[in-house]
């Protein structure tokens, strides 16, 4: 077996100094800032005004003041929805409802206090669009409610990155692109898109994925590995351009996908998502409809452990799938052909395809033993109108089936007959299946120490494909590959405020992706004797490259293949991740320190099961 390991660590470490001319900073994990100045009446600034911030879901709540200036900031705040509270003396009360705090949004909200006692009310909605005035970056979120809104056939976020401003629909790292052994593309849940797409003309392979925080890279194509159940998904980001510092790894696209939390209220839902061919027509191409099953099911539950205080979230997403696979017309031998007599190739659109000369006299004598009449050097395999060996090698376009290899007579099983009016071979009755299982759980503290949260994810999926042309299998029937997978992640992270003015947030975690491609079903176990590839001696003409793995050979003709899938890879990758910001705001300018590391490790092991290979 050949196998490689391959290790790297990569190291990211940045001191950020970032002087901004607003208190307010778009991080690059999981948060969002609120600022802005508050004034009276007649324009002038309050000083030491007191403001809080309230979690609406959650209770969870944030306090500091404005100062000399009339200015105040909340650098970090969990994504959510908040109402804010300013209290001035000699001022009424304001109140700000309904404000949306996205990820790595900075918003702005300025207030004007009236004049009076405190025990009047002055309440706003804030329904308003708000332009994010302090940050340069561009880029959109989509919220979970949008996502569930829209009916994605295949339930994976990824299919939304192309409506972004800038991100191409269409990408070119596909199964047939990518086939050589130890690199192809390992999708997601089996079937997702890792999000390989182009934003502002940057590589396919430059986007940055993150869940949570957590960088989730798939580190061979730079796709994600873990796409979160839709229904667990609060929202997501795609940064397009003008990143801030902090994003110094990735010049494409930048990713950030936020799991919901648990509020003070339990909420939950259940689903089941049905598709079959009840209303379908059969492919054009395809003598028959090819089935198509396709059943979603899982749901969600969230809730208060402590209120205001402890929360948790779970999900769960299974995926059942059954999907006829159209093969499309397939030029394959006739029923003539199939016997040895080739005359169908000697007329038609493509003139004789028997035409050319006997190349030496090597190959003419063994020609000679095996047709049993003299064959010359030079001598032409067929003429049009040939009816004597004499002419031609092969009168009437016939091979002797007395001629033919031992090898040959036993390989003919595996290629399909015409059934088709146009003799060829269609079908779409050879079934791709799928089983995926995926599940999350959330829990966030509100502790002395910060706000605490911990995350855990788990995807695991079987995958059976009958042609797996991608792993140099067939691309007729009788050759099924499996392909198998786990993705893993752990996250762990703390929010500390200290006082009004710095706030830290310290991230960890590890994420765990193993791929087991392009595992032989169809034409396994099927050694190289039984073929004929035998000597005189009884010994194996052929040596297999992994002999434990014997099965059919590989025939690639121009319009079709067979065999056993012959590139199996076990990759497994490894990604540890640990960060720290640290922000400090001096009047309306912050000050910004970061340090990240992560080690990327990728142990790939290629099985390469040749048993000779043939075009």
């Amino acid at each position: 077996m050949l196998s490689r390991a391959l290790g790297f660590v990569r190291i990211a470490i940045a001191l950020l100094v970032l002087p901004l001319l607003s208190a307010t900073v778009v991080w690059a994990s999981v948060s969002g800032s609120i600022s802005g100045t508050v004034k009276d009446p007649s324009g002038s600034v309050i000083a030491n005004a007191h403001v809080t911030a309230r979690e609406s879901n959650t209770g969870l709540t944030y306090e500091t003041h404005t100062d000399n200036k009339g200015y105040y900031t909340f650098p970090v705040l969990p994504v959510g929805h908040y109402v804010l509270d300013i209290e001035a003396s000699g001022f009424g009360k304001y109140e700000r409802k309904e404000i949306v705090l996205d990820t790595n949004a900075a918003l702005t909200l300025d207030a004007a206090l009236a004049v009076g006692s405190v025990s009047q009310n002055v309440a706003v909605t804030d329904n308003t669009l708000h332009v994010e005035a302090v940050s340069t970056q561009l880029g959109q979120v989509i919220t979970g409610r949008q996502m569930t809104a829209v009916p994605l056939d295949y339930r994976g976020y990824t299919d939304l990155l192309s409506l972004q401003p800038g991100v191409t629909p269409q990408t070119a790292i596909t199964d047939t692109t990518v086939q050589d052994v130890g690199a192809t593309v390992l999708n997601p849940s089996g079937t997702l898109n890792p999000g390989n797409l182009s934003v502002n003309g940057q590589r396919e392979t430059a986007n940055y994925f993150a869940v949570n925080g957590s960088d989730v890279e798939e580190d061979v194509n730079a796709g994600t590995a873990v796409i979160p159940n839709l229904d667990a998904i609060d929202e997501f980001r795609i940064v397009t351009s003008n990143f801030d510092a902090e994003y110094g790894e990735y010049s494409g696209g930048q990713i950030s996908v936020v799991t919901k939390s648990g509020t003070n209220e339990f909420h939950g839902n259940v689903f089941n998502f049905l598709r079959n061919t009840g209303v379908d027509a059969r492919n054009y191409f395809s003598p028959t409809r090819g089935a198509f099953r396709q059943n979603q099911f899982g749901g969600t539950f969230g809730g208060p452990i402590r209120k205001d205080k402890l929360f948790f979230f779970l999900d769960y997403q299974g995926t059942r799938q059954t999907e006829g696979i159209d093969t499309g017309n397939i030029a394959v031998p006739s029923n003539a052909d199939r016997t040895g007599n080739l005359s169908d190739l000697t007329t038609g659109a493509a003139g004789n395809q028997l035409s050319g000369l006997v190349s030496g006299p090597y190959f003419a004598n063994i020609l000679t033993q095996e047709l049993g009449y003299q064959v010359v050097s030079g001598e032409p395999y067929y003429l049009p109108g040939c009816t004597s060996s004499s002419i031609c090698v092969f009168p009437n376009a016939v091979i002797p089936q007395s001629a033919w290899s031992v090898p040959a007579q036993h390989m003919l099983q595996y290629i399909p007959a015409p059934n088709t009016a146009s003799g060829t071979f269609a079908t779409s009755a050879y079934n791709q299946t799928l089983r995926d299982d995926k599940a999350g759980s959330r829990i966030d503290w509100n502790t002395r120490a910060g706000l605490m949260s911990a995350y855990y994810f788990i995807d695991d999926f079987y995958l059976v494909n009958p042609y797996p042309v991608a792993q140099s299998g067939a691309s007729v029937p009788g050759f099924s590959a499996a392909t198998s997978g786990r993705a893993q992640m752990l996250m762990l992270g703390d929010t500390k405020s200290f006082g009004a003015t710095m706030v830290n947030e310290f991230h960890l975690s590890y994420m765990r992706d193993n791929t087991n491609l392009g595992q032989p079903i169809g034409g396994w176990n099927v050694s190289l004797a039984s073929q004929g590839f035998v000597n005189a001696d009884g010994s194996n003409s052929i040596v297999a490259l992994d002999p434990r793995g014997q099965g059919v050979e590989n025939l690639n003709f121009n319009a079709y293949s067979i065999g056993a899938a012959a590139n199996q890879l076990v990759q497994v990758n490894n990604t540890y991740q640990t960060s720290d910001t640290f922000s400090k705001v001096f009047g309306t300018h912050t000050m910004k320190f970061g340090a990240e590391f992560h080690a990327d490790q990728i142990n790939a092991a290629p099985i390469a099961q040749f048993n000779g290979s043939f075009v």
